[in-house]
């Protein structure tokens, strides 16, 4: 069997067409430009990472004591302000940990 390139060329012949002897070439893309990025002011991009970093704590916090008051009124069955007690946490420190 011919070619592709010979069966092209035979069927232009036929349509009486010029026959294509140049070989397609793509040409290279263009080269993109990265946008410049600008640099975010100091005393902001600290001011918002220091807010972040409190507010994420606080939410530990909150997350955590709800967390306990939940447990505690609900799995342990007790009054649900006896949780913030020491002496709760005290007796339970002890139940855990007694020689």
């Amino acid at each position: 069997m011919a070619s592709r390139r010979a069966a092209v060329q035979e069927a232009a012949k036929a349509q009486g067409k010029a026959t294509p002897n140049k070989k397609i070439v793509r040409k290279p893309a263009p080269e993109r430009k990265q946008p410049e990025k600008k640099p975010a002011t100091p005393s902001a991009s600290a001011g918002v990472k220091t807010l972040r970093i409190v507010l994420m704590i606080v939410g530990f916090v909150v997350a955590l004591i709800a967390g306990l008051m939940v447990g505690y009124a609900v799995l342990g069955k007790q009054n649900i302000s006896d949780v913030l007690y020491p002496e709760t946490w005290a007796h339970i420190f002890q139940l855990v940990f007694a020689p």
